[in-house]
């Protein structure tokens, strides 16, 4: 910036200021709008005891189509490769006759059994073949899928019975500023082919009453954004935009004038 050009804004400054302050006061206020937040359970009181949600489904059995994965450890290091999960493609696959093929064992039928009955079924069937076999297993198909206004959008993994749905938030990257948290949606798929809609309220510490705390695989959490604040955003931004627009076109039209007009 030359030294005319700076002269020019002082001289412009110099015999308008009353102008100059108003416009500054303008963009000052439109900066300085009342924001809503949002935070979790804001409703709570201080050193209270609240009923905790159980998962009313209980452990949850094998379906066909299960993708399971199988750890297996026992004093036959050799033997528990051929048994683990890493080695056995991407897992064991229950097949339309509720079956998986393990070997030793040939056709097992796992449909209807929880995890702990699979586990102490095959605990048992192995000892013939493994001294002293502990085996863990794990769902590798079951997931949830979180969207909308979060940090990051994915799907997550749910290799046991359950995940609350503030894992999944905090899993997800939390909340972004425009997050409405009293509306949130899950979708769930009910026995009957049909979809369930939950609307929850994580402003309210009912949530972990609610037999939707805990979520089920294959739900889906659509977290929405405040409407409204989204709005006062984008008309607080506007604002800001023609204000800063005025305060150039005034500014320049000023040193325009004291510098090829004024006497």
């Amino acid at each position: 910036m030359t030294n005319s050009f700076k002269k020019s804004i002082a001289s412009t400054y110099i015999k308008w200021p009353n102008l100059f302050l108003l416009v500054i006061i303008v963009l000052l206020f439109s900066s300085c709008s009342t924001t809503k937040t949002s935070a979790y359970f804001v409703k709570i009181t201080r050193d209270t005891v609240l009923t905790s949600a159980t998962l009313q489904q209980g452990e949850i059995k094998i379906q066909k189509g299960d993708v399971l994965a199988l750890a297996v450890s026992s004093l036959n290091k050799e033997e528990d490769i051929i048994y683990n999960s890493t080695n056995a493609g991407s897992g064991y696959e229950v097949d339309n006759n509720g079956d998986i093929y393990l070997h030793h064992l040939g056709k097992i039928n796992v449909t209807g059994l929880t995890r702990r009955q699979l586990k102490l079924k095959l605990e048992e069937g192995l000892k013939p073949y493994l001294k002293d076999p502990v085996i863990y297993v794990t769902f590798t198909n079951h997931h949830v899928t979180i969207v909308g206004s979060v940090g990051n959008p994915q799907v997550i993994q749910m290799p046991a019975e359950k995940i609350s749905i503030l894992d999944v938030l905090a899993s997800s990257g939390g909340m972004v500023p425009s997050t409405s948290l009293s509306n949130i949606v899950v979708v769930r798929d009910s026995s009957d082919d049909k979809k369930q809609i939950r609307q929850l309220n994580l402003e309210d510490h009912s949530i972990f009453s609610s037999d939707f705390y805990y979520l089920r695989p294959n739900d889906i959490v659509v977290v929405k954004p405040d409407e409204k604040e989204l709005l006062r955003q984008q008309k607080r931004l506007d604002f800001q935009q023609v204000s800063s627009i005025v305060l150039q076109t005034i500014t320049i039209t000023l040193i325009i004038y004291n510098t090829f007009f004024r006497n």
